[in-house]
């Protein structure tokens, strides 16, 4: 009987234990980008001179003219005139005890307390819709920076309602997301899998 000189499989390292300074490396508070037309009166007008252009090309057609060569060129230059008023907000939400601290400094109002028991609400506002606002996105703004409050301010007060409910809709979305990820995508997968990448 002979016996095996088989040296037993050697045992892999235990990984060493995460801590609290791996953890804490790791943060990267939720950001979001939301981009704004800044000159809505010309996103506006490229929607009308849209269809201004569909009913001359059917003029042209039954007429043999070429009216619609002049719309399409202003209707180029609108787009180029709304285009250039894009503006590149970037938000991250602030930290828990940033965003309490925050919210503290903005109670609501008696009236808006009223309002809210007059409509059937059981629970009174958690902030001053109209103060809390403006305060959490230039809390949360990253690029651009304003000067100062006081700019921000001219700022928010120049918006329109639809503008306002951009930045205020990302600035509370951001701010009680998780960052779970969802599964892996598989459109991401399939287009790799057409150039034989293959992934793990």
């Amino acid at each position: 009987m002979t016996t095996s000189s088989r040296k037993p499989p050697a045992r892999r390292a235990a990984k060493p234990a995460v801590t609290f300074a791996d953890v804490r490396s790791k943060i990267q508070r939720p950001r979001r980008v939301v981009d704004l037309i800044m000159d809505a009166a010309a996103a506006a007008e490229i929607e009308a001179m849209e269809e201004l252009l569909a009913r001359a090309q059917r003029h042209d057609e039954a007429n043999d003219t070429t009216t619609a060569c002049e719309i399409a060129v202003s209707l180029q230059q609108m787009e180029a005139q709304a285009e250039s008023s894009r503006v590149r907000f970037v938000l991250e939400a602030i930290t828990h005890r940033a965003y309490q601290a925050l919210r503290a400094e903005h109670p609501p109002t008696k009236e808006q307390i009223e309002q809210a028991a007059a409509r059937g609400g059981r629970d009174e506002p958690a902030f001053d819709a109209d103060t809390f606002a403006p305060a959490l996105v230039e809390a949360q703004l990253v690029e651009p920076k304003p000067a100062d409050s006081e700019e921000f301010a001219a700022f928010w007060d120049e918006l329109s309602d639809g503008q306002l409910a951009r930045l205020w809709g990302a600035a509370i979305g951001i701010q009680f997301e998780t960052g779970e990820l969802g599964p892996p995508s598989q459109a991401a997968a399939d287009v790799l899998r057409s150039f034989g990448v293959t992934t793990a």
